[in-house]
């Protein structure tokens, strides 16, 4: 089975903006991946995306709405509060 290209896919972080997301968002950046960060506040998510492409030196991001990062994308990477509250924080190292 060969492995997915995702240089050529748009993700979409749902929500975007929470501290878990963002740094998934800085990781997927870093690889210089196409990201669509989703919020309920359109934004907040272009701030935080144009925060992370400034630290990142990425132009790839973008911040929208959630229901226009899950019609933009390829693939949706939702992360619902409940399932990361318990989580360890280093769980997302930075490579």
């Amino acid at each position: 089975m060969a492995a997915l290209d995702l240089k050529h896919q748009t993700i979409a972080v749902l929500p975007g903006t929470s501290n878990m997301e963002s740094h998934l968002s800085f990781q997927l950046a870093k690889k210089d991946l196409s990201i669509v960060m989703g919020s309920q506040d359109p934004a907040k998510a272009q701030q935080l995306a144009d925060q992370i492409s400034e630290e990142t030196a990425s132009n790839s991001l973008k911040g929208v709405s959630n229901a226009e990062a899950a019609i933009a994308s390829n693939i949706i990477i939702w992360c619902p509060a409940v399932t990361y509250k318990s989580l360890p924080p280093n769980l997302l190292l930075d490579s």
